[in-house]
């Protein structure tokens, strides 16, 4: 990339930051960089200068590129084993400490993932509990998680038994149920930016930091750590093991389940 061309890419991000609001600046350059060309590529754009122009004028085109750098793909049940361990051999322990359990999905996308956590919730928690926060960057996003439909795609890994109590098919889609949704909070919340609240037992945030840098990675891993009560357990996704967790005040219990220490 040449000198004016870096120059040029600099702008661009800063300038998009300021609009959108979220920091570009940590995510990793070449994934982000690549997205971003891409998008020029389909709109016949050759310069970051020139693509700003148009995104300043053209709202639909601005959404395309924030969805395209939040990217909302997610399914209930993610990676089934895990949530097998979450809720066979992490839970029970938890809830040894405190049956209220306060839970947080950081960078809940389009909501599968706190409403698998409040399926999972209801068959281990007798009593009421509070509701699961779940955060996320983008507006569209927490809109259709609050809307509660989801393709076939999305509910392939839910237990027959839960798809036919808690969803309401329609046409070729899911519902969810009030009585699932009501056990969930949705908030706009910017994990590189906004202040956390503190001492929950159990956060969640699996398949969002693989797109930070390694030192953003580090940083919010320290966040969520001091976000946690001691003994709290930070669950992450499947490509996102921790190696010096000790470094940052965790413990691994069990593969991609860390507690603070």
């Amino acid at each position: 990339m040449t000198k004016s061309r870096e120059m040029e890419y600099e702008v661009f991000i800063k300038k998009v930051s300021q609009i959108t609001g979220i920091d570009l600046k940590n995510y990793k350059r070449h994934q982000l960089e690549r997205r971003i060309r891409s998008l020029m590529r389909a709109q016949g754009v050759e310069s970051y200068l020139d693509y700003l122009v148009l995104l300043k004028r053209d709202s639909f085109q601005l959404k395309k590129l924030v969805d395209h750098l939040t990217i909302n793909v997610s399914e209930f049940y993610r990676n089934p084993l895990q949530w097998k361990i979450l809720k066979e051999e992490i839970l029970p322990e938890l809830l040894k400490t405190n049956p209220c359990l306060r839970t947080w999905s950081a960078g809940c996308a389009t909501g599968e993932e706190p409403y698998t956590l409040a399926l999972v919730l209801k068959e281990k928690i007798r009593n009421p509990f509070p509701k699961i926060l779940a955060t996320d960057v983008d507006e569209d996003a927490l809109a259709k998680a609050r809307e509660g439909v989801y393709p076939e795609r999305a509910v392939v890994n839910v237990p027959r038994d839960q798809l036919r109590k808690y969803f309401e098919k329609e046409g070729d889609k899911y519902r969810i149920s009030e009585e699932i949704k009501n056990l969930v909070e949705f908030r706009r919340h910017d994990l590189l930016r906004d202040p956390f609240r503190r001492n929950f037992d159990l956060i969640l945030c699996r398949n969002v930091v693989i797109y930070f840098t390694e030192e953003a990675k580090n940083n919010l891993y320290r966040r969520f750590r001091n976000a946690l009560r001691p003994g709290g357990i930070l669950f992450t996704g499947s490509t996102e093991q921790i190696f010096r967790a000790s470094e940052l005040g965790l413990e691994a219990v069990a593969s991609f389940f860390y507690r603070r220490v």
